[in-house]
């Protein structure tokens, strides 16, 4: 198809969502116009159905748990703790109170010529988390307090993920510390003799499992080469590891895999026989998270010896969960949630109340902590037929949030006081607590953030469906970005130092600042480029780069096209539009391709266009305006205008060395000897550097291709390859090329129009 204001050209557009978006979602949209402070579906049924009739969630419906989501994250900023830090993707909510920077800050900063007074200000008002960390390791925490020793490991251990203060340079204060920490977590491992009375509570296991698991996991698969220091488990120095840590860690996460597999299996059998005498739904909650963290940390190792050096016994390696014990498990849990969104006290924190114990919530998990540690736990799509008990929940934590007005100053006169409110949340099982609680409001907040990345998780997988899209797991492949043919951004006859090729741009500014992105912040490095407009000529493979830039960024890939927009009619195109890219702003790490929609975004000064055209640009306008803030003469002036895209990249035939390429390619088949072929690719470079910038450099992929399979053909005949033989063949080739007559001149003309 050919656009009618320049029949020959097409381009590409690549954007990501507005600025208020990026701190949450890291998506690259492409258009193709083919013819131009705290611990923590889409289309619906009938408007006549229930939810609970249809026992799924719209995409408006989920859209909107997100909404409230959000909110509750931006409220949290007054309050927080480690955990929670962990859990959110947007580390802008806590960068006014805390310094996420786990690096050693110069000695004295002052020095620095590149820190004004102003910066030092700022970073001195907020809260070094490096020093929280190292206050937390030398507090006085209580060796015998189970509640507080796996929970502290496991926090300290997963906010110092890059161990930047666990490492080598730790004193002997500290070191001690952490060997204490992992010493008492191991000894409170469950164990088989006490059967079905073990010591410590689900809850209690749980949290040695979690913190177990995390040393496991962080363990380090090779010695780093580069490093004088030696690291073990956990990726921690020898000297903050008790003796036989490693094979201590493996033997206690076997058993609590045993444990809580038992003891799962029974509370669904008390269920299931109607005995709710014996059941807890506590229980089965923290049985099944204890079997699923630790069956998933001990995947792939050997099994147990039973005699020293016979290796490993058989039948006693640890597989997968089992993915239908666990989904039968979750559902028991939300069946039993009561209809104000919470869910029995169940099995105390501590079995026994001795006064080594805490105070935490008259010793009760709260929901919120439960629901928390599932969603973090398992995968999205296990809670998609619970969105009704989530949202429910929801509801109980919008309703139940209290405030707390802190004084910074009081009227004498008056006797009005003047303060900053602190908004959060206390348990439900302390009965007498009005005001917010820092460990509960931490929980609550850990919760919400982990149910919005699962709520954004599920959009992400019905709008990837609703259009067609693919899936890459996340799981960067190179081979098709290899395999793709480079082209000039620029002439390196004119002037070297602004040429640049089209790989070595998507390379630097939309794949490594995303592929080196700050996982706590979720934000790319500086420079990353989130759009561009790419154009070109027929047959340059405009399809091709955005589907190998999502495969080698790992990222899922999706293609709209006119078709999408049409969907409804042709007069209800701009209302179509607004439901398409509402969707869109739900995918996150996904390349999006938009196809042939130059007819939606013509130039509105061009003369004779009519009224129709002319709104349906400007609601295309508005909704890419939203995404991020096209063969480029036939495009309405806003939709390249600067700023709006990052990049505008003119996508050419190959260049010279992807011509070599070819070549090279096609005699790797070629039985001849290796002196032939050497010297066939030198006179064929030299040739095609004779006659660039003649039609050789016009040849798209394809006419390249076959001008390089018809110069291989001579010599896998035993032939010479020569000039005048490649001159023959490329004069019969130009005769039916494609960028030729006025859409070479438009070719030309385009060359020069790339910004990057």
């Amino acid at each position: 198809m050919a656009s009618s204001s320049i029949p020959a050209m097409n381009a590409a557009l690549v954007t990501l969502p507005s600025s208020s978006f990026r701190r949450r979602i890291r998506s690259n949209f492409i258009s193709n116009n083919k013819s131009s402070g705290a611990i923590g579906a889409i289309s619906s049924f009938s408007h006549m159905q229930s939810k609970d009739e249809r026992n799924y969630y719209t995409f408006e419906e989920m859209k909107s748990m997100e909404v409230r989501l959000g909110n509750l994250e931006k409220e949290a900023a007054t309050c927080f703790a480690l955990q929670t830090i962990q859990s959110t993707g947007d580390c802008s909510i806590f960068s006014s109170a805390i310094d996420l920077n786990m690096k050693s800050h110069p000695s004295n900063p002052k020095n620095n010529a590149n820190t004004t007074a102003e910066k030092l200000g700022e970073v001195s008002r907020r809260i070094p988390l490096r020093s929280v960390v190292k206050a937390l390791l030398r507090a006085n925490w209580r060796k015998e307090d189970m509640f507080q020793v796996p929970l502290l490991l496991g926090t300290v251990l997963k906010t110092d993920g890059e161990r930047d203060v666990l490492n080598g340079d730790m004193d002997e204060e500290l070191c001690h510390q952490v060997k204490e920490l992992i010493s008492a977590t191991l000894d409170s491992r469950p164990k088989r003799r006490n059967g079905l009375n073990q010591y410590y509570s689900d809850y209690i296991q749980y949290l040695i499992t979690d913190a177990l698991t995390t040393l496991v996991e962080s363990t380090p698969k090779s010695s780093n080469n580069n490093s004088d220091q030696e690291f073990g488990l956990g990726g921690l120095p020898p000297s903050s590891l008790p003796e036989e840590a490693a094979s201590l860690t493996l033997l206690s996460l076997t058993r609590c895999v045993e444990i809580s597999y038992n003891e799962l299996c029974r509370q669904l059998a008390f269920r299931t026989a109607g005995d709710m005498t014996n059941f807890d739904v506590v229980r089965l909650a923290y049985s099944l998270l204890t079997y699923v963290k630790a069956s998933n940390a001990m995947v792939g190792t050997a099994g147990r010896e039973g005699r020293r050096g016979e290796g490993p016994e058989p039948g006693t390696a640890v597989g997968l969960p089992n993915r239908r014990l666990v989904r039968a498990a979750l559902g028991v849990f939300f069946e039993e949630q009561h209809s104000d969104g919470t869910w029995d006290k169940g099995q105390p924190i501590y079995k026994s109340f001795r006064k080594v114990g805490r105070d935490v919530g008259n010793a009760f998990v709260f929901a919120a902590d439960t629901v928390g540690s599932l969603l973090g736990a398992l995968p999205a799509e296990d809670f998609r037929p619970h969105l009704e008990g989530l949202n429910r929940l929801l509801g109980w934590i919008e309703q139940h949030q209290t405030v707390e007005f802190i004084s910074d100053y009081c009227d004498p006169n008056t006797n009005q006081c003047y303060g900053k409110p602190l908004r959060g949340w206390a348990s439900p099982h302390l009965t007498t607590q009005t005001t917010p609680l820092a460990w509960s409001t931490a929980q609550v907040l850990s919760c919400t953030m982990r149910m919005r990345k699962v709520v954004q998780r599920l959009l992400h997988v019905d709008v990837l469906e609703e259009f067609g899209g693919i899936t890459n797991k996340g799981v960067p492949n190179l081979a098709s970005w290899d395999r793709l043919l480079d082209t000039d951004l620029g002439d390196p006859a004119k002037d070297l130092r602004t040429y640049r090729t089209l790989k070595d741009v998507l390379e630097e500014r939309m794949i490594q600042p995303f592929l080196k992105i700050d996982e706590r912040c979720n934000l790319p490095q500086f420079g990353a480029a989130y759009s561009s407009i790419l154009f070109g000529p027929p047959g340059t493979a405009k399809s091709t780069i955005c589907e190998a830039l999502a495969q080698r960024l790992g990222w899922d890939f999706v293609v709209i096209d006119t078709a999408s927009f049409l969907a409804d009619g042709l007069t209800n195109v701009a209302s179509r539009i607004r439901y398409v890219f509402a969707r869109l702003q739900s995918l996150n790490d996904c390349v999006i391709l938009f196809d042939e929609i130059e007819e939606f975004c013509l130039d509105r000064e061009s003369p004779g266009l009519g009224m129709e055209s002319r709104m349906l640009t400007t609601a295309m306008l508005t909704a890419i305006n939203d995404l991020r803030r096209a063969k480029l003469r036939a495009f309405d002036s806003a939709i390249i205008r600067p700023g709006r895209f990052d990049l505008q990249l003119f996508v050419g035939t190959p260049n010279l060395e992807a011509r070599v390429i070819l070549f090279r390619n096609q005699l790797a088949s070629v039985s001849a000897e290796p002196s032939a072929k050497d010297a066939a690719e030198t006179i064929f470079r030299s040739f095609l550097s004779s006659v660039w910038n003649e039609d050789i450099m016009f040849f798209n992929y394809l006419e390249a291709l076959q001008f390089a399979s018809a110069c291989a053909d001579i010599v896998a005949k035993g032939n010479e390859l020569t000039e005048e033989a490649m001159s023959a063949i490329l004069r019969s080739q130009a005769v039916v090329m494609t960028v030729r007559g006025s859409v070479r001149e438009e070719y030309v003309a385009s060359m020069g129009l790339s910004r990057f």
